[in-house]
């Protein structure tokens, strides 16, 4: 785990670092031959050939390491644009199977997916990202820590996926009593899912979004219901803070939800729909006033 953590300062650490050869490209990627004559195939064979011309034997030095990011978002955005998902799917398998023959090689590639993932805005597919972390699940060679750390990544994951009902789970009310996310279902359209914590930052933004006017009339008119979700502990005394919710709002706390749901920042926003399928996830108070707006 150590290693993973110290992989994935090291590419951060270079995000911005200019490559001492003067490279634009790690390598030289491929491009679609006239034949693929729509945006699908010329995608799908972007994809399967990107890394024809990378040697994953070879170790990808550190002055290099830049360069290897932009690669990966050059392959994730050929992808976006337009490529099969099964073909998509199928390249990252095939990447991270090849990769091995370079235990360092496997660690970089896995190492930036996972920032991608947590640390940058990049809008990663679920399932592109779980490709990743089955790769280092499969790995034998990976130290159990290591694997671990990714057995139970993909339990988050696969627990609160996009078009999938969300995992339940049990919180327990500002008034004490322990409920379960499912207790909640009422005539709303949508189900906003606010998770936060003690930080400055989720009482501003948990104050912005309950300060949002139409937000507000959407919820009081019962076409949206809002749960706010402290993340841990029930405390034996509610924050002054808590006192300051919105009384349309139902308000908890839950230890298990960052257990055993994909919770990538604080505070962290979910939206359902009235079936508590997954619409939107890992999403910002900004992303619901700009939906409210449009």
């Amino acid at each position: 785990m150590k290693n993973i953590l110290y992989a994935i300062i090291l590419v951060i650490s270079l995000l911005s670092s200019i490559n001492a050869a003067g490279q634009s490209t790690l390598f030289d990627f491929p491009v679609a031959p006239d034949t693929c004559s729509n945006i699908e195939s010329r995608c799908n064979y972007s994809v399967q050939h990107f890394w024809d011309n990378c040697n994953l034997t070879k170790p990808f030095e550190a002055k290099s390491d830049s360069l290897l990011m932009d690669a990966m978002l050059t392959y994730f955005d050929i992808m976006k644009a337009g490529a099969d998902v099964n073909v998509s799917l199928s390249s990252v398998r095939d990447l991270m199977f090849k990769s091995q023959a370079n235990h360092d090689n496997f660690m970089k590639l896995l190492t930036i997916a996972e920032y991608l993932l947590y640390y940058h805005d990049f809008d990663f597919i679920d399932d592109l990202y779980l490709a990743f972390a089955k790769s280092a699940t499969d790995a034998t060679w990976l130290k159990k820590d290591v694997r671990n750390h990714f057995v139970e990544q993909i339990k988050r994951i696969e627990s609160s996926k996009l078009g999938s009902p969300l995992l339940d789970f049990e919180f327990t009310s500002i008034t004490g009593v322990r409920k379960h996310l499912a207790d909640v279902k009422t005539a709303a359209k949508l189900y906003v899912l606010m998770f936060s914590d003690n930080n400055s930052g989720s009482s501003i933004e948990r104050m912005r979004l309950s300060t949002d006017i139409a937000f507000g009339k959407a919820v009081e008119s019962g076409q949206i219901e809002v749960v706010n979700i402290m993340i841990g502990d029930a405390p034996k005394k509610w924050d002054a803070d808590s006192q300051s919710y919105s009384s349309t709002w139902i308000v908890g706390a839950s230890k298990e939800a960052a257990e055993k749901l994909d919770l990538r920042m604080m505070p962290c926003i979910y939206i359902l729909d009235e079936n508590l399928n997954v619409i939107a996830k890992n999403k910002t108070v900004d992303f619901i006033k700009n939906l409210m707006s449009s």
